[in-house]
This record gives structure tokens, sequence and C-alpha cells, in this order.
């Protein structure tokens, strides 16, 4: 499906509630972090009045051309080069937002394939990397053998699974999460367990779907975009949570597979990450899965009682805690267009936006280099989350080899501040102007390799 790339998440941390027990969460076999939304559950939920249209066709729990496979990378894997396909602009760095001619995965499982839709979802999980690769239109060549894609996205193996302000793009469904978040996975199908220790992941057709400029909501950071040929037509958003009700009868459902998928969704749910065409709901299970269709008269049961979840008292993760909000959410990206605005040896190479890093990075230089992003997309990517006026935000600086930053703010293209120029563990309070735009400074000192990011935090009320 098409993607429009833009929005937003917020971070979450995580209050006792009871006795915490030890996990083995943000593994191959148990992705995110405990305190997930992925891996939470609401207190609560009070739930909508929209039911999801039937459309032609039942609706459907399944592996196949749409879902993907989860692959686990081995230390001792071969990298691959990923290229990209004949004729386009490159393979899309979702959060650099730039094309690529190729990308380099360190270790690459043997037998990684890709999904046989359109869309070519495959998905790797690098544990000693503590990343997720997401793949759009990722396919092989018969003849040569080479790879090639159309997107990679990334995510880390133990944060949240979703986007945030600053690392907004982090997968390849289209709510920007990677598509083995939310999976019915191959170990889980028959482990004999009441309900999927996890929320699941779903589609909704076009007649289901909310239209622009609602078409997504927090915690998905990205959506659909708008089609030419249909329009959404319904009223639930990309990153909404459905449930089935408490009283849900549980005894009209005697397909066992879809008794234990019918628990989940009272005591998890599924998120909406991606649209699909004239299936009112699909519900994801990992290629590779042994995993046969449940009755559709059944299905329907499920379709006609699921409904959005539209508030709840707070959530309770995996390990029994109480989750609440981080205030200290990053709000600032280091991706943008960095100019070099002087240096003083041309040989020198400027420094370049490393995603995994989320840092501008230079090998060594002879000289002075100054740079400035001119992209303003370093905030911004999450409407609604700010920064806002008037309120007050730290810049703060982590910084190696002597770099430093600073910002300057512009209102209609007017500088209204600039800050010092700080270098590592340095800092400096801004209140924030209505209609901002910003650009970053960094200058760096000849010498060995840096780097240097940026964090900019709103403060609490009253400092």
């Amino acid at each position: 499906m098409k993607r429009l790339l833009a929005c937003g998440s917020l971070a979450l941390a995580s209050l006792a509630y009871g006795q915490a027990i030890a996990s083995d969460y943000g593994t191959y076999l148990k992705m995110f972090a405990a305190d997930s939304l992925w891996n939470s559950r609401p207190i609560n939920p009070k739930l909508g009045t929209y039911q999801i249209p039937a459309t032609t066709y039942n609706p459907a729990i399944s592996s196949g051309a749409y879902s993907s496979a989860i692959f686990e990378a081995k230390p001792g894997d071969s990298p691959m080069v990923v290229h990209k396909k004949s004729g386009s602009l490159g393979i899309k760095d979702s959060d650099a937002e730039q094309y690529l001619d190729s990308v380099r995965v360190p270790h690459w499982p043997a037998k990684t394939f890709a999904a046989t839709g359109n869309d070519g979802h495959a998905d790797i999980v690098d544990a000693a990397a503590n990343r997720v690769y997401s793949f759009y239109q990722l396919a092989q060549d018969k003849t040569s053998r080479l790879w090639t894609a159309s997107m990679i996205s990334w995510s880390t193996l133990n944060g949240s699974g979703w986007g945030d302000p600053a690392h907004y793009y982090q997968g390849a469904r289209a709510a920007a999460v990677p598509t083995s978040a939310g999976m019915i996975r191959v170990a889980e199908a028959n482990d004999g367990k009441a309900w999927y220790e996890h929320a699941l992941a779903l589609s909704l057709d076009y007649s289901g779907l909310a239209a622009a400029p609602n078409q997504f909501i927090y915690p998905a950071t990205s959506g659909d975009s708008t089609d030419p040929s249909k329009s959404n037509t319904g009223q639930i958003p990309e990153g909404a949570r459905l449930m089935l009700p408490a009283d849900f009868d549980l005894s009209q459902i005697t397909d066992p597979r879809l008794l234990k998928v019918a628990k989940t969704l009272m005591r998890y749910g599924a998120y909406v990450v991606d649209r699909n065409d004239n299936t009112p709901f699909v519900i994801y299970v990992e290629n590779r899965s042994v995993w046969s269709e449940s009755p559709p008269s059944q299905l329907n049961l499920v379709r006609q009682a699921l409904r959005q979840v539209v508030s709840e008292d707070g959530y309770i993760d995996g390990n029994g805690v109480l989750r609440v909000p981080d205030s200290q959410v990053n709000l600032m990206s280091m991706r943008g267009i960095w100019a070099v605005d002087a240096m003083e040896n041309p040989n020198d190479v400027a420094g370049v936006y490393d995603t995994y890093t989320q840092s501008l990075r230079w090998d060594t230089t002879t000289s002075f280099i100054r740079q400035i992003d001119y992209g303003n997309r370093n905030i911004g990517a999450v409407p609604g989350v700010g920064p806002n006026a008037p309120k007050r935000y730290t810049f703060s600086v982590v910084a190696s080899g002597g770099v430093k930053l600073s910002m300057q703010i512009y209102v209609n293209k007017a500088l209204r501040l600039t800050t010092a120029l700080l270098g590592n563990g340095q800092s400096q309070h801004v209140v924030w102007p209505a209609g901002a735009t910003v650009t970053l400074t960094a200058e760096k000192p000849a010498g060995g390799p840096a780097s240097a990011k940026a964090r900019l935090v709103e403060l609490p009320p009253g400092q």
C-alpha cells in the first residue's frame, strides 16, 4: 500500500504496579520492551460504537502474500548488500528521508525470503545489533540472485515498536511499524496458551478506515496515503486499538484457533497498522506457520463485535507494571540537508547523518568544518506533539571529538533566537515561539572521528 510519511508517538515509562517479574522481552521470540504498547493491555477500556463494515470477502486471520516472515540474524551470518530496483530513485531510507543506491545489512540469514505480494515484506531481527530491519518490496532476482528493495526501515528490538518524534518511521507497515510487530508468530501459534501475550496486528479495508486528515492517530506515526481511485469511507484510523467487549460471548466461537484470537482481542486487542483491499479485517500470521482458516460465520461474529478503544485508565505491561507517559520525549532529529558552510581543506569529507546512531558523524578531518542543516525536517515530523508555543524546552548536546552544536529558531524566515555553541553535556533553555522553524549548526575541529546529536525536551511546568 502507498505510504504517507508523517507523524508521531510518545515514549512511555513505567512505575511499579505489583510485583514485576523477570522477562525475556526485547528478543527474537518476544519482541520489544515489556512496556511497549504491543506488550501492554489497557485498563478499563472504553469502546466506541462504530462497527467494521462487511465487504465482498470474509474477514481473515492468515499468513500469505501480504504478511511477512521474521528471520533471526546470527553473528556468524554473512553480510548482504541490498540494491535499488532498476529504474527507481533508490532504496528509501525512511528515517533519513533519502534514497540510497544500496544498503549493507551486516548479518543476513541464509533462508531469508520475501512475501509474494506487491508489498514484498520481510523483517530481519539482529539481536546483537539490537535492531529490527523491515523491508518494503524486497525481492531476489532469480538469475543474478541479487536482492533489491524499495524501502528499508529499522526499529530498536528492545524499544517500543512504534515511532517517536525524532525517529518517526520505524517499519514497513503503513503505520510505520515493522511487519513483525503484533504478528502471530510461528513459535506461539500452537503453544497451548489461552491467548497471545501481546496485541495483534490488523488491517482494514477502505470502507472501515477513516479519511484524511484523520487517517491515523497515535501511536501510529504514518498512514496510507490517499488513493485517487478509491477513498477511505469509514471511521477507524490507523493506529487505533480494536478490542472485543468484555461481555463478548465466547461460547459462539467453536474454532480453537479463532477462540485464542478472540481471547487475545478481549485482553490486548489489535492495532490497525495497514490498509487492505476488500477484506473487512485481516489479522496477520507469520509466514511459515501452519494455519487453517476459521469458519466465516464465526469470523463475522468477531467483525460485528470489534470496536475501537476510545479511552482507557492506563496500561499494564508484560511484567505487571503500570505504565505512565514519559515527559522527557526527544523532539529533535539530526536528519536533514547538512550543507557545508566552511571547510578549510577541500579534501576533507563532510559529516553525514547516520540513522543507526541518530547522529551526525565524521571521519578523521584535517581542518575545521562548519555544517548547517537547512532541511527543516529536524522537528515537526509528529503533528501535535510539539514543540509548541509558548512552552519552555531544553536544547542539549551529546557530542564527541570536540564538536559543538547550536540551534537557530526562525519565525517567518526572520531569525528569532540562536543558542550558544554547545559541547558535549551542555544545554540551554529556550521559550518556543509560534510558527517556528529550525536550523542546526555543527562545528568540528580538525582531528579524529567525531559525532554529534541534539535533544529537545519539554521542561516540566514551573521550571
